[in-house]
């Protein structure tokens, strides 16, 4: 069975939790960037479970708690994305690594943040090629790669993140992105603060 049409709907689930969040933001009810992932496990959770066309959806969110920040701050990540797919025709299991940022369009991150971000990036990748920046604004959500951040100067990261929220679920569903070497049982072990676990289960 072919289950694009079922991946790009529920690609555009997630896109709709995303900006849940960016509306949060937006009415002022998050403020501080620590509490947008907190946001966004939840806006995710709510809405990438059941049945989306022929698939079945279980979205967990695992929260690790504060003390992973101080490992967060070695890792780089603060964001482990985990799906699994699950069909007789179709069988992954697989993560990414992401960081989130918030910074307005057309605004210039602050040259010590971003050496600190470059950092960040530059963590993640030791570990995985498939790490990215999450890059929150009032107008929405980009996704960057983590390699394309960490090489350049540029501290426009919305000019830097090429991807729009669709985008980048569309291809973590359909494989082309993520890393299976990355996949662990025990969560802690990767040192994020958040752990949002997709499943993809065939009912047909």
């Amino acid at each position: 069975m072919d289950y694009e049409e079922d991946i790009r709907k529920a690609a555009k689930r997630a896109k709709r939790g995303i900006d849940r969040t960016i509306e949060s933001l937006r009415r002022g009810l998050v403020r501080r960037e620590d509490d947008l992932s907190g946001v966004l496990k939840g806006s995710l959770d709510a809405e990438l479970e059941g049945t989306i066309g022929a698939l079945t959806w279980d979205c967990t969110i695992v929260n690790h708690g504060s003390g992973q920040a101080a490992q967060e701050k070695e890792f780089g990540a603060d964001i482990l994305i985990h799906v699994r797919f699950d069909t007789d025709e179709l069988k992954y299991n697989k993560g990414v690594l992401v960081q989130a940022k918030r910074l307005e369009a057309g605004e210039r991150m602050p040259s010590g943040p971003h050496q600190k971000l470059v950092e960040q990036c530059n963590d993640m990748l030791k570990h995985t090629p498939a790490a990215f920046v999450f890059v929150y604004s009032n107008t929405g959500m980009r996704c960057g790669s983590a390699s394309a951040i960490a090489g350049s100067h540029n501290r426009d990261l919305n000019d830097q993140s090429a991807w729009t929220s669709y985008r980048f679920f569309l291809e973590l569903f359909r494989c082309p992105i993520g890393d299976p070497n990355i996949v662990t049982p025990y969560p802690e072990d990767l040192r994020v603060k958040t752990t949002a676990k997709m499943r993809a289960m065939s009912h047909s």
